[in-house]
């Protein structure tokens, strides 16, 4: 197979009427030029040029070879323009994966803060549970995952290439007690007990999830006596909480929104509320692009905790620890 350069330089030779000239042309040397047409010759088994003091022609088969040349090195151009663009379009997009409520809760405010350094990217973000994530990282479908503790367990596809992976801790997300303003507890000064816990009105995610499988843990002492509500998303029960006098437990990075601006509040506990780690992951091979490094530092960076329960106002209580003496979320 003749190297495009070579061909390149045979159509050089055709237009100039000269090798010497077409060897200027491609800066090299006269004589590295007609070596180069020579070696061509002998592994095509053709006579391509007619060599004569006044310059070089191409023969009958040069010229065949030459039309053939101009289709291949018109299609090599294409592909390194498609490739050019390809490169500055990857420069240009991010694509990011997380478990669902880190998709929907942080992932946002996490790329508002990253401000204008990502007004000329394209951002795209997709979820899944934690063996789908850890897939997209491995076949770099994905230039970055966040994964939170909550999202599921059992997962085989990490585990099994876990040196392919780069992880990151960004933070601990614990788990809290929410009602909403209406609800008697919204205003208690005093933690509630485990027992009056499972003695109230809950809504609770579907069996299965870690959310759910924390909750009946922690009732299971005592036989839950008032009436459940099993919802399939977190955002459904946070819209169940704020507008009725129901209970749930959630992780407090799904409702620090809301927990902000007074549509649900916390409720101190008298157990402790675990917590479980938020963390970054990437293709160890590919690397972080500049964008994806960015929103990793500014999602380990981001932000404070809303305030515990009962933290002192004049204080602030425990800086970055809720009132069970957790790391909080960033």
């Amino acid at each position: 197979m003749p190297q495009l350069a070579d061909l390149d330089l045979l159509l050089s030779v055709a237009s100039r009427g000269s090798v010497g000239k077409a060897a200027q042309e491609h800066r090299i040397s006269q004589p590295a030029a007609s070596t180069r047409i020579s070696a061509m010759e002998r592994r095509l088994g053709l006579r391509l040029l007619e060599r004569s003091p006044a310059g070089s022609t191409l023969t009958t088969e040069g010229e065949v070879l030459a039309r053939y040349a101009r289709n291949v090195i018109r299609a090599a151009d294409e592909l390194l323009e498609f490739g050019s663009r390809m490169g500055s379009t990857e420069a240009r997009r991010l694509r990011i994966a997380g478990s669902p409520a880190i998709s929907e809760h942080l992932i946002p405010d996490w790329l508002n803060h990253a401000g204008s350094t990502t007004d000329d990217v394209l951002v795209e973000v997709r979820t899944g549970n934690l063996e789908t994530l850890h897939r997209l990282v491995l076949e770099s479908r994905v230039d970055l995952a966040f994964v939170d503790g909550w999202c599921g367990t059992g997962d085989r596809t990490g585990a099994a290439h876990h040196d392919e992976l780069v992880t990151r801790d960004i933070c601990d997300d614990r788990l809290a007690v929410v009602v909403g303003p209406r609800h008697p507890w919204a205003d208690r000064r005093t933690p509630v007990t485990v027992a009056e816990l499972a003695g109230a009105p809950l809504v609770l995610r579907e069996r299965g999830s870690g959310l759910r499988a924390f909750t009946d843990e922690l009732l299971a002492p005592h036989r839950p006596a008032g009436g459940q509500v099993e919802l399939p998303s977190s955002s459904a029960l946070k819209l169940a909480v704020a507008t009725s006098r129901r209970v749930t437990v959630l992780n407090v990075s799904t409702v620090r929104t809301e927990i902000a601006d007074g549509r649900l509040h916390l409720v101190a506990v008298d157990h402790e509320m675990p917590g479980r780690p938020i963390r970054a992951t990437w293709n160890r091979q590919r690397g972080l692009t500049g964008h994806a490094e960015a929103l990793v530092e500014i999602a380990a960076a981001k932000g404070s905790p809303p305030p515990g329960p009962h933290d002192d106002p004049e204080t602030g209580g425990t800086p970055g620890r809720d009132h069970a003496g957790h790391r909080a979320i960033a």
